[in-house]
């Protein structure tokens, strides 16, 4: 099988199943872009028609089952972010501005401390 029907094969395979984590939409295929892939890793990018999120996918295909999406993100986070508007130009373009000024040490607004040089 070329590379080309392995990629259509997946595409479908994967819209068969996915749905948008943020509006939970159900993806169509032409809502899939294969960016790339390494071995048995491959990079989509899912674009939501419905809430216009976008989502990088990483689908391992290979002998095993079809695995559990992971995240660091927590219920209440999800529901934070559905609930928020797109990240704009102009949101790109202030912290962009902010971080150009910003004078301090980035571990003062981290969780955990950057490790010394």
């Amino acid at each position: 099988m070329n590379r080309n029907v392995n990629t259509q094969v997946l595409i479908r395979q994967i819209v068969a199943r996915l749905r948008c984590a943020v509006c939970n939409h159900h993806f169509g295929a032409s809502d899939l872009k294969v960016i790339g892939n390494r071995e048995n890793v491959w990079a989509i990018r899912a674009d939501c028609r419905e809430c216009r999120t976008q989502a990088l996918v990483l689908a391992v295909i290979g002998g095993g089952k079809a695995q559990p999406m992971h995240s660091d993100l927590t219920p209440s986070d999800w529901e934070r972010f559905k609930a928020a508007p797109p990240i704009s130009e102009d949101d790109v373009i202030a912290i962009h501005q902010h971080l150009q000024e910003y004078a301090g040490d980035f571990s003062e607004i981290l969780d955990e401390p950057l490790p010394e040089e």
